[in-house]
């Protein structure tokens, strides 16, 4: 029988920066491949030339447009790696061009609106053009050549375009003759021919990756090929759409663990976040979270052991491989020191951690025509060095904040969740999960409203907030919601607010409202009138407050929560951006009130007691062998961020609902099998303690 390919076995990819030439001079091949081997990776992306400041044609394997070759890096290192079982990626940069090199090619660059040259990547650097067509050439070229090696794959680092681009002459006639329409200037989110761009810019990178995987792949068939991709936050400012990619390439990876300046601003679980929707995304190929194990903009200084554990932790939690990024000097720091532990845990640990699949009972909605057409906060990347806000209309509502608070809800409350997004609506899909989560998801197609309606007719059970389906897949603004049957309600007069002192208050009791503190409540920053039809309303805002330290203004008739039944399912439908008002101010009872209402619309898969909230909990199962795995991720340290230690969690108490278990429990970090108390359908057990992560081992019945 023909075994599995290996980039579909557990993978601890590394990425040592081997930039320039100088250094490469220097290097001896074996040891830099015994250093990897001990540092427990087993695969790499192998540097192929000198990209300090960018590419300027100085290559370390032989390559027709190579400028310079000061050494055949490749044809001595490769063998030494795959001596030590160390898989070879070349990593083959495609977005970063040295502006000393950009000078002699300037036809490859991308340009911005009004014909200035992109120059400051980086800070400083060009970005060429996939739709240049002597770019084209030089770069397929480079990949070309490489295949003559041993290589297991290639890495592309890129393409991108830059938010501002591109509008040199090849994508002007392309677009020309693909729409017949001239390149809009100004940014318009409501004119068509800015909407076209936006398409044009996504197609375009996905054409340059179809050709690069073609051109690899006519010389190295068995090779794989994989770009750096978009992670879970807004795709168009690089104009990297995973869904459109995901056809020529075999891996699905992105920059989920690269963390930059002030961490405090910064989801502990971004990693997590990451994983969860390129594995949407992938639909059954591998996925990689890329970790640098730099505290970024600072790219010589390492992150804490603490921190670098748990950028590991939340990838493989959450079913991801992880690729640790650092220069090859600073290997013997602690915070690569602790990469290596993480590592070696996983390659000892591989038959239970390949093979898995979340089992979820929940869902959170990402919308990506939401990201990209609403109003959506853009974090700092690379390629957005300072983060952007992005606003498309007035100033209500963000659908990136709304989705953050959202899921750190789940987290802090022990929820096991997944994230889809528009390709992964579909009927056999949300058939899996008892309960979808829409926080604010503005832009969703008469389609995907429809199979929304479906699934809530069949039995399916939704909690939707704020402006969620309120304007078409291009962010036009309609009449009403298009799930308006499925709320119950109806849009009467729009958006209102702000509300920074305003409060909301309970007027029907609901099991939803379970544990809440008080009756009268802080509301959303921002509501919208909507008036009930067959939705039983729950709470209600009060009349604006007038100013501080007055009496509170009476209930008034605009509805705040409302559940619905519609067919078979039920409906919470929140009018305001509860979970936004949730992602800034953290209120506890908005944080109960979403568990609550999770809990009440899904069955119970997993319980933790005498955890705090900052233990993420992930369970998943691999099917062939009858287990199911519940990782544990601490995230409880210290009141700042980087994290020098955690507070160690002791006698955690954890239940699994609906499965039947065999035998005992195995804990992996701890080395210790624990004693399992069964119930009719149920089983608990009690972990001694969790440091930064814990996975536990179940066998269930056949």
């Amino acid at each position: 029988m023909v075994g599995k390919p290996w980039w579909h076995r557990p993978l601890t990819i590394a990425d040592l920066e081997i930039m320039g030439a100088d250094e490469v001079l220097k290097i001896n091949p074996a040891e830099l491949a015994e250093k990897k081997k001990q540092m427990g990776f087993n695969a790499e992306h192998l540097t192929c030339s000198d990209i300090y400041g960018g590419e300027k044609g100085i290559f370390y394997f032989k390559t027709k447009i190579a400028k310079s070759v000061p050494r055949d890096f490749f044809s001595e290192y490769i063998p030494e790696a795959h001596k030590r079982g160390i898989k070879v990626l070349a990593y083959y940069n495609v977005h970063w061009i040295h502006v000393d090199f950009g000078r002699e090619h300037p036809e490859w660059l991308q340009v911005d609106s009004k014909g200035r040259i992109i120059d400051d990547l980086y800070g400083s650097g060009n970005a060429p053009c996939v739709n240049s067509p002597s770019w084209r050439r030089f770069s397929l070229q480079g990949i070309r050549d490489l295949a003559s090696y041993d290589i297991d794959g290639i890495f592309l680092d890129g393409p991108i375009f830059t938010p501002e681009a591109c509008y040199c002459k090849s994508c002007q006639e392309k677009f020309r003759q693909r729409y017949g329409l001239e390149l809009p200037r100004e940014k318009n989110w409501k004119d068509p021919a800015w909407r076209k761009f936006i398409e044009f810019r996504y197609d375009s990178i996905a054409e340059y990756l179809r050709d690069a995987a073609k051109t690899l792949k006519e010389s190295r068939p068995r090779t794989v090929i994989y770009m750096n991709c978009t992670g879970l936050w807004p795709s168009w400012p690089a104009a990297r759409d995973n869904r459109r990619l995901m056809s020529y390439q075999d891996i699905l990876g992105a920059e989920g663990g690269f963390l930059y300046y002030d961490l405090r601003t910064i989801s502990l679980w971004k990693p997590g976040m990451t994983a969860k929707i390129l594995e949407t995304q992938a639909e059954g190929k591998p996925t990689v979270v890329f970790i640098s194990g730099a505290h970024h903009c600072w790219g010589e200084y390492l992150l804490t052991p603490v921190e670098t554990k748990l950028l590991y932790a939340d990838s493989i939690a959450n079913g991801a491989n992880p690729w640790y990024g650092i220069p090859h000097h600073l290997t013997d720091k602690p915070g690569a020191l602790a990469a290596g532990e993480m590592n070696h845990f996983i390659l000892n640990n591989a038959e239970f951690l390949e093979d898995t699949v979340s089992l979820a009972y929940v869902a959170v909605f990402w919308s990506s025509r939401t990201a990209d057409f609403y109003r959506a906060s853009i974090p700092t990347t690379d390629f957005t060095p300072h983060g952007e806000r992005v606003e498309r209309r007035a100033a209500a509502g963000n659908f990136y904040a709304s989705f953050l608070g959202c899921y750190e809800a789940l987290v802090r409350s022990h929820i096991p969740f997944d994230i889809l997004d528009e390709e992964a609506l579909k009927p056999n899909v949300l058939s899996r999960y008892d309960l979808i989560i829409a926080p604010n998801c503005a832009c969703i197609s008469e389609d995907k409203a429809g199979v929304l309606s479906g699934y809530v007719r069949e039995g399916g059970n939704l909690i939707a907030s704020f402006e969620t389906s309120r304007y078409d897949e291009y962010g036009d603004l309609l009449d009403d919601f298009r799930l308006s049957e499925v709320f119950g309600v109806s849009v009467s007069q729009g958006t209102f607010g702000p509300m920074d002192m305003d409060y909301m208050s309970i007027v029907n009791r609901h099991p939803v409202f379970e544990g809440v503190s008080a009756d009268m409540l802080p509301s959303p920053i921002y509501g919208i009138e909507v008036s009930p039809g067959t939705a039983r309303t729950i709470a209600m805002y009060h009349e604006k407050m007038p100013s501080r330290y007055v009496k509170v203004p009476p209930i008034s008739k605009n509805p705040s929560i409302t559940i619905n039944t519609y067919g078979k399912g039920r409906c919470l439908y929140i009018a305001g951006n509860l979970f936004e008002h949730y992602h800034k101010y953290h209120c506890p009872d908005h944080r109960r009130i979403i568990a609550n209402s999770a809990r009440w619309m899904s069955k119970p898969l997993v319980t933790l007691s005498n955890a705090p909230q900052s233990v993420e909990v992930t369970v998943r199962r691999q099917l062939e062998k009858n287990r199911i795995l519940i990782h544990l991720v601490n995230f409880t340290g210290e009141m700042t961020r980087p994290m020098e230690s955690v507070v160690p969690i002791r006698d955690v108490e954890v239940t699994v609902h609906g499965f039947r278990i065999c035998g005992r429990a195995k804990a992996l970090r701890l080395g210790k099998d624990l004693e399992i108390k069964p119930n009719e359908d149920s089983a608990s057990f009690i972990i001694p303690m969790i440091k930064e992560y814990e996975v536990i081992v179940l066998k269930t019945a056949e």
